[in-house]
């Protein structure tokens, strides 16, 4: 009896199946599996472009200088999807801009429109979002969100102080008459 492969055809993140083009299955150096659209959307949140955290066992993968695509493809995952489905695409990743690209070459095109190929239609690039901005410790002083915290906790603090100073007083009072 031949043996048969147990794949999870979906990334544990989107819940999407994947598809070896912006779902491509990466695995993370320790060895969980997700697709390269979640990956490049956390990197994009991250203060930290060159490492990507898996977010189920928080250990740290460094991304390789040519980019976020060049992770290694999970081959287990790849084997089971479909024949059509296991050519590894070219896949670009502009962390800059916030978008990942199919590379297609000129010669992919001409051979597409000699051989009467049905080109999709659907876009060759895909937004990510936008990179996190750094927030220095200078900036961080001046934001107004921190400031209505702050004063929201001094606030907070002095209700705490003022009621207590009255339930004391009450109380010596009580006491002393």
């Amino acid at each position: 009896m031949a043996e048969e492969k147990q794949c999870d055809l979906e990334c544990v993140i989107c819940f999407s199946i994947y598809n070896n083009v912006f779902r491509t299955p990466k695995q993370l150096a320790c060895g969980h599996t997700f697709c390269l659209e979640c990956l490049a959307r956390m990197n994009m949140k991250s203060q930290v472009a060159e490492n990507i955290q898996c977010p189920i066992c928080r250990k740290l993968t460094t991304v390789p200088k040519e980019g976020l695509p060049k992770l290694g493809n999970d081959s287990t995952v790849l084997s089971c999807l479909p024949e059509t489905m296991q050519r590894i695409q070219s896949i670009h990743f502009n962390r800059g801009k916030g978008r990942l690209f199919v590379k297609k070459g000129l010669g992919s095109q001409k051979k597409a429109v000699k051989e009467k190929i049905f080109v999709s239609s659907v876009s060759q690039s895909l937004d990510v979002g936008h990179p996190s901005e750094p927030i220095s410790p200078r900036q961080h002083r001046g934001c107004w969100r921190c400031c209505l915290q702050h004063k929201f906790y001094l606030g907070a603090i002095f209700v705490i102080t003022a009621t207590l100073s009255v339930l004391i007083g009450s109380i010596w009072m009580f006491v002393v008459h």
